[in-house]
């Protein structure tokens, strides 16, 4: 798989980020504000409507506090900066701690409303990772317990007959009926319930759609890549004539111009790259078929030597530190497949530094690791997000193929590309390939 690393200097987007918990907390948000339009209301009804006796200044002071927080978490969602899962359940903690106070000015656990204790436990077990859902669940499960003995009793939702605990106080308040033992023994049992499945169901749910992001990911790459296998197959064949004619020419030059040393020199340099195009288009169909040839053992150091000399033909101008480990070399039995995938990789990073490039080479008992740095300027954080899983390209005349096929060849054999942003500037590319499956 593609790894990105991070970098502060990077350009960001103008706009906020769309990431699943950002929407759970622009929905938690609107929730709060329904909520909070409810509350009002149902104040105005005792008031107005029941004539109840409550500490209306100190309930409404509560309820606009509460909704500066949520103002607050709305402007705080308009900024670009993700939330991450720890904001989320400090907000669903919040809400939790508010309806408790809130209750005990208004009857406590006697209050209809002390049900909405559920909706937070819910949304946590449907959002956040079991343990902190347990959290949220333990908390509400708490501040429903104190309720039953610590608040402000309510005529108006006291029991009409209390029988046997009538005339018991416990804190200035009525001991709980079995009616208010039953509500909390409810709510307990539906707050585990629901913390036991519908955390296991969010699990699976996220699961799969990884599952299944990442299935429609690797078939768009794969549609890619076999469009660009059909036009490489006709663009081969078609450039055969020309190289031909390029190789006759160049030939001819050499013998007319036999006096002239320097034009000698890229002319010999001319038809090196010539020949490597002609014996890379005479192989590609022998290449084609690697799976029904045997894959000879050869030792990871020859391997690499063969593929960066292969790549210095190609890009001469481009200076190279290659450094290999003096350790004993693992033997690998590689296809065709993984030199041009290692290429492609050497070819950005080039094109990203044209003054040069760092390869360095290690090996350890399970795998080998390539690392290739380079002094560019990096890569756009935009840019990076969708680098290797389709076709982009952030250079004015690149394809964005390259590393396509490289990531495609490096999963096939279990390897991973990882691009590490480095300061004040460039990017360390790191390519690592299991042993075992180079062995196969």
């Amino acid at each position: 798989m593609l790894r990105k690393g991070h970098r502060s200097d990077f350009p960001v987007l103008p706009f906020p980020s769309h990431s699943t918990l950002h929407l759970n907390l622009y929905r938690l948000q609107v929730i709060r504000a329904i909520v909070a339009g409810l509350q009002l209301a149902a104040l105005a009804y005792a008031r107005f409507g029941l004539g109840l006796n409550l500490n209306y200044p100190l309930i409404l002071l509560i309820v606009g506090l509460l909704a500066l927080v949520n103002g607050a978490l709305l402007l705080r969602l308009k900024r670009a900066i993700s939330p991450n899962q720890q904001e989320f359940l400090l907000h669903l903690l919040l809400d939790v701690a508010g309806l408790c106070v809130l209750l005990y000015f208004t009857g406590g656990a006697t209050n209809p409303f002390v049900s909405y204790l559920l909706v937070p436990v819910t949304i946590a077990a449907a959002t956040l990772p079991w343990l902190q859902a347990t959290a949220v669940a333990v908390s509400a499960l708490g501040s429903y317990s104190l309720l039953l003995f610590y608040y402000q009793p309510l005529p108006a939702f006291m029991p009409s007959d209390l029988g046997e605990h009538a005339d018991h106080l416990m804190g200035g308040n009525p001991v709980p009926n079995l009616h208010s033992v039953g509500m909390w023994f409810n709510f307990a049992v539906s707050a585990t319930l629901i913390i036991y499945f519908v955390v296991k169901l969010a699990a699976e749910l996220r699961e799969r759609e990884a599952k299944l992001r990442q299935y429609r990911e690797e078939t768009l790459r794969n549609e890619q890549i076999l469009a660009v296998a059909t036009q490489a197959a006709g663009t081969a064949h078609a450039m055969g004539t020309p190289l031909a004619t390029m190789a006759v020419l160049l030939k001819d030059m050499v013998l007319e111009h036999s006096d002239q040393p320097l034009l000698q020199r890229d002319l010999a340099t001319l038809q090196n790259q010539v020949n490597t195009c002609r014996v890379t288009l005479q192989s590609l169909a022998r290449k084609a078929d690697f799976k029904h040839q045997p894959l000879q053992l050869q030792p990871l150091t020859a391997f690499l030597k063969t593929m960066v000399q292969q790549w210095q033909l190609l890009r001469p101008e481009v200076p190279c530190q290659f450094t290999l480990p003096d350790t004993h070399s693992p033997q690998i039995a590689a296809d065709t497949t993984l030199e041009q995938a290692l290429i492609n990789i050497l070819n950005n990073s080039a094109d990203a530094s044209p003054a040069g490039i760092s390869i360095t080479a290690n090996w350890q008992a399970q795998h080998w690791q390539l690392q290739v740095r380079d002094k560019g300027p990096g890569v756009a954080r935009e840019v990076q997000e969708l680098l290797g899983t389709t076709i982009i390209s952030n250079k004015p005349d690149g394809m964005g193929v390259g590393l396509v096929l490289s990531q495609a060849t490096l999963n096939r054999l279990g390897g991973s590309v990882s691009l590490y942003p480095q300061q004040p500037h460039g990017t360390l590319t790191v390519i690592e390939v299991p042993l075992v499956h180079s062995h196969a």
